[in-house]
Protein backbone atom coordinates (compact mmCIF):
# COMPACT_ATOMS: atom_id res chain seq x y z
CA UNK A 1 0.00 0.00 0.00
CA UNK A 2 2.78 2.36 0.99
CA UNK A 3 5.41 3.28 -0.67
CA UNK A 4 8.76 3.92 1.03
CA UNK A 5 10.56 6.50 -0.87
CA UNK A 6 7.25 8.65 -2.04
CA UNK A 7 5.84 9.17 1.27
CA UNK A 8 8.48 11.43 3.04
CA UNK A 9 10.37 8.30 4.35
CA UNK A 10 14.54 7.72 4.18
CA UNK A 11 16.07 7.60 0.30
CA UNK A 12 18.37 5.27 0.52
CA UNK A 13 21.36 6.29 -1.57
CA UNK A 14 24.65 7.98 -1.76
CA UNK A 15 25.13 11.28 -1.52
CA UNK A 16 27.26 13.96 0.20
CA UNK A 17 23.81 15.23 1.86
CA UNK A 18 23.23 11.85 3.42
CA UNK A 19 26.54 11.41 4.59
CA UNK A 20 26.44 14.41 6.43
CA UNK A 21 26.73 13.78 10.73
CA UNK A 22 23.21 13.94 11.52
CA UNK A 23 23.91 15.96 14.99
CA UNK A 24 25.24 18.91 12.81
CA UNK A 25 21.90 18.41 10.33
CA UNK A 26 20.05 19.27 13.19
CA UNK A 27 21.51 22.38 14.56
CA UNK A 28 22.05 23.16 10.74
CA UNK A 29 17.85 22.99 10.72
CA UNK A 30 17.88 24.40 14.59
CA UNK A 31 19.67 27.56 12.89
CA UNK A 32 18.15 27.82 9.55
CA UNK A 33 14.40 27.96 12.23
CA UNK A 34 15.68 30.39 14.55
CA UNK A 35 16.48 32.63 10.96
CA UNK A 36 13.27 31.91 9.63
CA UNK A 37 11.65 32.85 12.98
CA UNK A 38 13.25 35.96 13.39
CA UNK A 39 14.67 37.74 10.67
CA UNK A 40 12.94 39.58 7.65
CA UNK A 41 15.49 40.03 5.78
CA UNK A 42 15.47 39.29 2.04
CA UNK A 43 19.05 38.76 1.61
CA UNK A 44 19.59 36.22 4.52
CA UNK A 45 16.11 34.68 3.24
CA UNK A 46 17.20 34.50 -0.09
CA UNK A 47 20.52 33.11 0.59
CA UNK A 48 18.76 30.18 3.52
CA UNK A 49 16.33 29.46 0.54
CA UNK A 50 19.44 28.81 -2.00
CA UNK A 51 21.40 26.77 0.06
CA UNK A 52 18.51 24.53 1.14
CA UNK A 53 18.21 24.54 -3.40
CA UNK A 54 21.65 23.69 -2.97
CA UNK A 55 21.53 20.92 -0.07
CA UNK A 56 18.16 19.55 -2.34
CA UNK A 57 20.42 19.30 -5.69
CA UNK A 58 23.72 17.45 -3.41
CA UNK A 59 21.52 14.96 -1.90
CA UNK A 60 20.41 13.23 -5.12
CA UNK A 61 17.01 12.22 -4.12
CA UNK A 62 14.61 12.29 -7.30
CA UNK A 63 13.54 16.39 -7.80
CA UNK A 64 9.84 15.27 -8.06
CA UNK A 65 9.62 14.30 -4.34
CA UNK A 66 10.21 18.03 -3.07
CA UNK A 67 8.04 19.19 -6.02
CA UNK A 68 5.33 17.33 -4.88
CA UNK A 69 5.58 18.35 -1.21
CA UNK A 70 6.04 22.15 -3.06
CA UNK A 71 2.78 21.72 -5.20
CA UNK A 72 0.81 20.06 -2.51
CA UNK A 73 0.38 23.13 -0.15
CA UNK A 74 0.13 25.57 -3.81
CA UNK A 75 -3.14 27.05 -2.30
CA UNK A 76 -1.17 28.05 1.06
CA UNK A 77 0.79 30.51 -1.31
CA UNK A 78 -2.14 31.66 -2.83
CA UNK A 79 -3.64 32.47 0.51
CA UNK A 80 -0.70 34.12 1.12
CA UNK A 81 -0.25 36.58 -1.73
CA UNK A 82 -4.49 37.30 -0.89
CA UNK A 83 -3.73 38.00 2.72
CA UNK A 84 -0.76 40.13 1.52
CA UNK A 85 -2.92 42.30 -1.21
CA UNK A 86 -5.70 42.68 1.49
CA UNK A 87 -3.38 43.74 3.97
CA UNK A 88 -1.37 45.97 1.58
CA UNK A 89 1.89 44.28 2.46
CA UNK A 90 4.58 44.89 -0.26
CA UNK A 91 6.38 42.16 -2.36
CA UNK A 92 9.62 41.66 -0.63
CA UNK A 93 7.19 41.06 2.13
CA UNK A 94 5.18 38.65 0.58
CA UNK A 95 8.17 36.93 -1.07
CA UNK A 96 9.59 36.69 2.69
CA UNK A 97 6.54 34.69 4.20
CA UNK A 98 6.38 32.56 1.11
CA UNK A 99 10.03 31.63 0.90
CA UNK A 100 10.30 30.84 5.16
CA UNK A 101 7.20 28.07 4.51
CA UNK A 102 9.24 26.63 1.37
CA UNK A 103 12.28 26.55 3.48
CA UNK A 104 10.77 24.94 6.54
CA UNK A 105 8.59 22.27 4.39
CA UNK A 106 11.58 21.74 2.25
CA UNK A 107 14.30 21.53 5.01
CA UNK A 108 12.19 18.78 6.71
CA UNK A 109 12.31 16.87 3.29
CA UNK A 110 16.06 16.97 3.73
CA UNK A 111 15.85 16.01 6.92
CA UNK A 112 13.40 13.04 5.80
CA UNK A 113 15.05 11.87 2.57
CA UNK A 114 18.54 12.08 3.72
CA UNK A 115 18.52 10.57 7.55
CA UNK A 116 17.79 7.06 8.43
CA UNK A 117 15.29 7.43 11.25
CA UNK A 118 17.86 5.33 13.45
CA UNK A 119 20.91 8.26 12.55
CA UNK A 120 18.58 10.61 13.30
CA UNK A 121 17.28 9.16 16.84
CA UNK A 122 20.99 9.16 17.59
CA UNK A 123 21.43 12.95 15.99
CA UNK A 124 18.81 14.27 18.27
CA UNK A 125 19.83 11.99 21.32
CA UNK A 126 23.20 13.37 20.84
CA UNK A 127 22.35 16.61 20.78
CA UNK A 128 19.34 16.12 23.80
CA UNK A 129 22.54 14.82 26.29
CA UNK A 130 23.86 17.78 26.88
CA UNK A 131 20.78 18.89 28.67
CA UNK A 132 21.20 15.67 30.99
CA UNK A 133 21.88 17.74 33.94
CA UNK A 134 17.55 18.01 33.54
CA UNK A 135 17.02 14.48 34.22
CA UNK A 136 15.28 14.18 31.02
CA UNK A 137 14.34 10.44 29.38
CA UNK A 138 16.30 11.47 26.62
CA UNK A 139 16.00 8.45 24.50
CA UNK A 140 11.99 8.22 24.53
CA UNK A 141 12.05 11.91 23.86
CA UNK A 142 14.08 11.56 20.89
CA UNK A 143 12.13 9.03 19.70
CA UNK A 144 8.86 11.04 19.64
CA UNK A 145 10.80 13.91 18.53
CA UNK A 146 11.82 11.83 15.28
CA UNK A 147 8.21 10.90 14.63
CA UNK A 148 7.41 14.50 14.68
CA UNK A 149 9.61 15.59 12.70
CA UNK A 150 8.85 12.81 10.31
CA UNK A 151 5.15 13.65 10.75
CA UNK A 152 4.52 16.42 8.23
CA UNK A 153 6.41 15.83 4.84
CA UNK A 154 4.16 12.66 5.24
CA UNK A 155 1.04 14.50 5.56
CA UNK A 156 1.88 16.81 2.72
CA UNK A 157 2.93 14.23 0.24
CA UNK A 158 -0.60 11.86 1.27
CA UNK A 159 -2.27 14.62 0.81
CA UNK A 160 -0.60 15.16 -2.58
CA UNK A 161 -1.74 11.62 -3.60
CA UNK A 162 -4.97 11.78 -1.96
CA UNK A 163 -6.43 14.29 -4.50
CA UNK A 164 -4.46 13.41 -7.58
CA UNK A 165 -5.95 9.94 -6.59
CA UNK A 166 -9.54 11.58 -6.60
CA UNK A 167 -9.22 13.66 -9.44
CA UNK A 168 -8.27 10.21 -11.37
CA UNK A 169 -10.99 8.89 -10.37
CA UNK A 170 -13.29 11.53 -11.87
CA UNK A 171 -14.23 13.72 -8.89
CA UNK A 172 -15.14 17.38 -10.29
CA UNK A 173 -14.31 20.00 -7.32
CA UNK A 174 -16.03 22.52 -9.63
CA UNK A 175 -19.37 21.19 -9.78
CA UNK A 176 -19.35 21.41 -5.95
CA UNK A 177 -21.07 24.38 -4.01
CA UNK A 178 -18.86 25.81 -1.14
CA UNK A 179 -20.72 24.22 1.80
CA UNK A 180 -20.07 20.64 -0.22
CA UNK A 181 -16.37 21.90 -0.79
CA UNK A 182 -15.96 21.67 2.43
CA UNK A 183 -17.48 18.38 3.66
CA UNK A 184 -15.57 16.76 1.27
CA UNK A 185 -11.95 18.89 2.54
CA UNK A 186 -12.88 17.52 5.78
CA UNK A 187 -13.67 14.46 4.38
CA UNK A 188 -10.55 14.27 2.96
CA UNK A 189 -8.07 15.57 5.10
CA UNK A 190 -9.66 12.57 7.79
CA UNK A 191 -8.65 9.89 5.57
CA UNK A 192 -5.16 11.98 5.10
CA UNK A 193 -4.62 11.70 8.63
CA UNK A 194 -5.61 8.03 9.28
CA UNK A 195 -2.94 7.64 6.41
CA UNK A 196 -0.16 9.77 7.51
CA UNK A 197 -0.66 8.38 11.04
CA UNK A 198 -0.91 4.96 10.19
CA UNK A 199 2.80 5.13 8.29
CA UNK A 200 4.13 7.22 10.68
CA UNK A 201 3.29 4.47 13.25
CA UNK A 202 4.93 2.02 10.84
CA UNK A 203 8.36 4.13 10.53
CA UNK A 204 8.33 3.80 14.64
CA UNK A 205 7.79 0.84 14.62
CA UNK A 206 10.37 -0.51 12.11
CA UNK A 207 12.82 2.26 13.98
CA UNK A 208 12.27 0.55 17.50
CA UNK A 209 13.09 -2.67 16.16
CA UNK A 210 16.20 -1.44 14.60
CA UNK A 211 17.55 0.49 17.75
CA UNK A 212 16.33 -2.59 19.99
CA UNK A 213 16.04 -0.68 23.05
CA UNK A 214 15.14 2.62 23.79
CA UNK A 215 17.17 2.78 26.97
CA UNK A 216 20.71 2.34 25.27
CA UNK A 217 22.28 5.11 23.37
CA UNK A 218 23.66 4.03 19.74
CA UNK A 219 27.19 4.47 18.44
CA UNK A 220 28.86 4.24 15.37
CA UNK A 221 31.74 5.94 13.27
CA UNK A 222 30.53 6.52 10.64
CA UNK A 223 27.67 8.52 12.18
CA UNK A 224 29.67 10.25 14.50
CA UNK A 225 32.38 10.97 12.14
CA UNK A 226 32.10 14.40 11.43
CA UNK A 227 33.69 15.96 7.58
CA UNK A 228 34.90 18.93 6.16
CA UNK A 229 31.08 18.68 4.49
CA UNK A 230 29.81 18.82 7.59
CA UNK A 231 31.90 21.92 8.70
CA UNK A 232 31.41 23.92 5.85
CA UNK A 233 27.54 23.84 6.20
CA UNK A 234 27.72 24.68 9.86
CA UNK A 235 29.84 27.26 8.74
CA UNK A 236 27.35 28.88 6.21
CA UNK A 237 24.69 28.54 8.88
CA UNK A 238 26.96 30.42 11.65
CA UNK A 239 27.64 32.87 9.14
CA UNK A 240 23.98 33.61 8.27
CA UNK A 241 23.42 34.06 11.88
CA UNK A 242 26.50 36.37 12.24
CA UNK A 243 24.81 38.33 9.28
CA UNK A 244 21.50 38.53 11.27
CA UNK A 245 22.97 39.79 14.72
CA UNK A 246 25.22 42.34 12.39
CA UNK A 247 22.19 43.47 10.35
CA UNK A 248 20.08 43.91 13.58
CA UNK A 249 22.74 46.13 14.88
CA UNK A 250 23.19 43.51 18.26
CA UNK A 251 27.02 43.29 17.24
Amino acid sequence: MYSRNSFGSFYPIDSSIHRLNPVIKLINFLIAGILVLLSDSVYIIGFLLGLVVIMILLSFVPYRYYFNTFWAIRYVYVLIAILCLIFGTTLRECFIYMAKIIIVIEYLNILAFTTSPSESMYGIEKFLSYFNFLYLPISKLAFKINSILRFFPLYVTVEYKSLKAAASRGIDYRNLDIIKRFKLFVKVHKNVFRITNNKSKEIAECSEMRLFDLKQYRTNYRTNKVTFNDIFFLIFHIVLIYAYLVEGGIL
